[in-house]
């Protein structure tokens, strides 16, 4: 019995080690993914920003916006899925590896943050720039006649 005993403990141990494992490398694998989003994001934005500078065509600023956008928003689901992945982690793992857990499940979560700000922005942006009505158009060019005279 006692070996049967220690045979399941072991049984059990394994098991955990695995789900620990699993959850972690799943973490890694949403964090460089959702990384790859962000830069992507960032990198569009600001070829938006330069884009616009001068004599910018509002086609190629829109279509960076919309990548922008694209970035960030995928980065956020990511980092959500980073931040559940390695809380799945700590929960799983056992002392070094779940201290380590949460301090990766809190950099996910930070960048979360980071990534759902900058997702609304670029959003925003996106909508300003390039969705404006004709009303609002003639409106805005209408202003500067008038600031003109």
């Amino acid at each position: 019995m006692k070996k049967f005993i220690a045979l399941c403990a072991i049984t059990m141990s394994f098991g955990a080690y695995a789900s620990c494992t699993e959850d972690f490398n799943k973490g890694i694998s949403e964090y460089e993914f959702a990384m790859n989003y962000f830069d992507s994001g960032a990198s569009a934005y600001q070829a938006a920003v330069d884009e616009s500078r001068g004599q910018g065509r509002r086609s190629v600023v829109c279509a960076n916006l919309l990548k922008s956008t694209t970035g960030f928003d995928v980065a956020t689901k990511s980092f959500t899925n980073c931040t559940s992945a390695f809380g799945s982690a700590v929960n799983s793992c056992s002392g070094q590896s779940s201290t380590v857990a949460g301090e990766n499940q809190a950099v996910c979560s930070g960048n979360l943050n980071v990534a759902s700000n900058n997702y609304r922005q670029a959003l925003l942006t996106l909508k300003r720039t390039c969705f404006i009505s004709k009303k609002s158009a003639v409106s805005e060019i209408q202003e500067e006649i008038d600031s003109i005279e």
